[in-house]
């Protein structure tokens, strides 16, 4: 009975050994079934069990594996980035990102950097569209702040005056005249093409220009009222005149060139031609009566003014259309 015993062990042993040979590779992983590919597929995976019956091998840990029956004595751990490399579609490389060496690649040339340019190097000036330009026109001496409403149109206000004397000669009457001048300008540019500097312009002007000066004869001993003389001393002592415009609110039309305000660009040049609608010029004269000018002369002396007055007011009719021209040199904040 005991030879029957140890003879079953020993075919049993045997047997084992001679099937171990062709026992697959034990991995600890789930079997994958993959589509059909180029590489080889693991078909079956086989879980190791104890080579002796009296003592059970507990269950294989993961990372583990056997190449023969005699090797699941010795558990060997498992090197998963050389197991992966060799069957890359097994469930436990599913979820690992095996690692790639980077390839050199071969060095190429790179493309040369384009050099800037003298126009893209410099970078445009910031403005706010706010300028101011100092002018001198036949309105006078000021300056005008313009703002930029759109790309082609600019909202300008300026203020112009000025004061000045000088002798001026009207029907044989030399006068020492003062010229007063002052004005508040509204205006509107437009620009019909944005990048350009050539513009129309309209709006009002609010104007208190006029001319003040007192006559004296030019021969020293008489002063002439309409083709009359009258004796400087003792008769016309003096006469007053003033001349003022009819039109305190002044339409305005005019064309120029120049953008104060233009994108990028601090200062600037404009000029300005146009005419403003000031409107007939009044004429007031005031006479200064001697002690020979009795109420009969007082009288002649009047209608004669009154003829002068209007006289005068027809040589200077040509104000009511008053020109206007200007120059100046902007500055962009």
């Amino acid at each position: 009975m005991n030879k029957l015993k140890l003879s079953a062990s020993v075919l049993t042993v045997t047997v084992g050994l001679v099937m171990g040979t062709s026992i697959n590779q034990v991995v600890m992983a789930e079997e994958v079934v993959a589509e059909s590919i180029t590489q080889p597929v693991v078909t079956n995976e086989v879980i190791a069990t104890s080579i002796t019956a009296e003592k059970s091998e507990p269950h294989p840990q993961p990372g583990t594996f056997t190449y023969s029956a005699g090797d699941l004595l010795a558990k060997v751990p498992l090197d998963l980035n050389i197991f992966c490399k060799n069957y890359p579609l097994n469930s436990r490389c599913t979820n690992r990102s095996t690692p790639v060496k980077p390839q050199i690649e071969e060095s190429q040339p790179q493309p040369e950097k384009s050099q800037p340019t003298e126009e893209t190097s410099q970078n445009p000036v910031k403005t706010s569209g706010w300028a101011i330009t100092p002018e001198i026109s036949t309105l006078g001496v000021g300056a005008t702040v313009t703002k930029s409403i759109t790309p082609n149109i600019n909202a300008k206000v300026g203020i112009n005056g000025l004061g000045l004397s000088r002798d001026i000669s009207v029907s044989d009457v030399d006068y020492k005249a003062n010229l007063n001048l002052f004005n508040v300008s509204t205006l509107v540019d437009y620009l019909p093409w944005k990048n350009g500097g050539f513009h129309l312009t309209g709006g009002l002007v609010f104007q208190d220009n006029n001319f003040e000066g007192t006559g004296k004869p030019k021969n020293g001993v008489t002063i002439r009222i309409n083709d009359k003389d009258y004796n400087s001393t003792t008769v016309l002592t003096s006469l007053n005149a003033k001349v003022s415009f009819e039109n305190s609110v002044a339409p305005y039309i005019g064309l120029g060139w120049g953008n104060a305000v233009k994108p990028g660009k601090r200062w600037g040049f404009s000029t300005n031609l146009g005419v403003m609608f000031s409107g007939s010029p009044k004429v007031s004269l005031t006479p200064g009566f001697g002690p020979d000018a009795t109420e009969a002369i007082k009288a002649e002396i009047n209608t004669n003014i009154e003829a002068e007055r209007k006289k005068q007011e027809s040589d200077l009719n040509w104000l009511s259309v008053f020109p206007v021209f200007s120059v100046g040199v902007s500055y962009q904040f």
